[in-house]
This record gives structure tokens, C-alpha cells and sequence, in this order.
């Protein structure tokens, strides 16, 4: 999150879908070490949203990413701390599949990754609307501090 003061940090999510399965991340990293959620990290400056997902995903997975559809945004606020979430899907991706410093990538069932167990509570906050391909495009409003979730909006823009 960004420090006080400062503009929101900018972060960007993939989510890879497969045959009824979405490539999913266990963080071995700050923060939200040891939670499973999608590949993403931090926009660099620079980079647009969609160039960030790209570079991130190659980084993390291995990767490479064709085609990409943005989601949703979400506005993260944590204290006197806030981000902006750029949340992707795609399909089209080629590569073969390997870890990195940050993480350890592995395919699972769509519909079992919203139950597996250290899943984060944003991706199982945003992970319904992002798997339901049909769904339109979102912005939320998420509010959370160090116990997670607390409230939460969205709208179909």
C-alpha cells in the first residue's frame, strides 16, 4: 500500500484461466506471505496497467501473455494507506510454467480455489466476478485493515 500522503499505489492482478482451472500464487513474499491469490505485484513508473500485467506474469509464471481483458478496478483503502487494483483476465498465454523468487505458481480447479485453504480474502472477494467471464466490467471500494475485509461496494460500470 502507499505510504500516507502519497497517491495510490498502483497494482496490477492476472487472472490465467485454463480448462476450468485459474493459475493461482502462493506468495513467498511480503506482503500477505503465505496466502494464495493470483499472480500481480506493483506497476512500475512507466508502465501502463496492462504492460505491468504482462511483465508481471512472465516474471512470477514464466508466461507470456497474448490477448488480456481488464475486470474490474478496486480502490483499496487500509488505514491512511490506498491502492488501486487493476484486476485482468486472459486465456491466451504460452510458456512453460516455472516458480520464482517471489512465489510458487500451480493450476487449480476455478470452482474449488474460492474454498482452498489460505486463499486470500481478496481473491475470494473479487475471484466470482473475475471466473464468471460473462460478468461486466466492476469498480469496488474495498476498505480492510490488519484483521482483513471490513466493508466493501461494487458497481457495474
Amino acid at each position: 500500500m502507499a505510504a500516507p500522503g502519497c497517491s495510490p499505489l498502483p497494482v496490477v492482478f492476472c487472472f490465467l484461466l485454463g480448462e476450468k482451472k485459474v493459475l493461482l500464487y502462493r506468495r513467498m513474499t511480503d506482503p500477505w506471505n503465505g496466502t494464495i491469490t493470483v499472480p500481480g505485484g506493483k506497476k512500475e513508473r512507466g508502465e501502463t496497467a496492462r504492460e505491468a500485467c504482462i511483465r508481471e506474469i512472465e516474471e512470477e509464471t514464466g508466461y507470456r501473455l497474448g490477448s488480456i481483458r481488464l475486470r474490474g478496478i478496486a480502490h483499496i483503502l487500509s488505514g491512511e494507506a490506498e491502492a488501486t487494483g487493476y484486476y485482468f483476465s486472459s486465456r491466451d498465454f504460452e510458456g512453460e510454467l516455472r516458480k520464482s523468487d517471489e512465489g510458487v505458481p500451480f493450476w487449480y480447479s476455478a470452482e474449488e480455489s474460492l474454498s482452498l485453504e489460505g486463499v486470500n480474502p481478496f481473491y475470494k472477494l473479487l475471484a466470482p466476478r473475475i471466473l464468471d467471464e460473462t460478468a461486466p466490467f466492476f469498480e469496488a471500494k474495498i476498505f480492510s485493515d490488519e484483521q482483513g475485509i471490513r466493508s466493501f461496494s461494487f458497481e457495474n460500470v
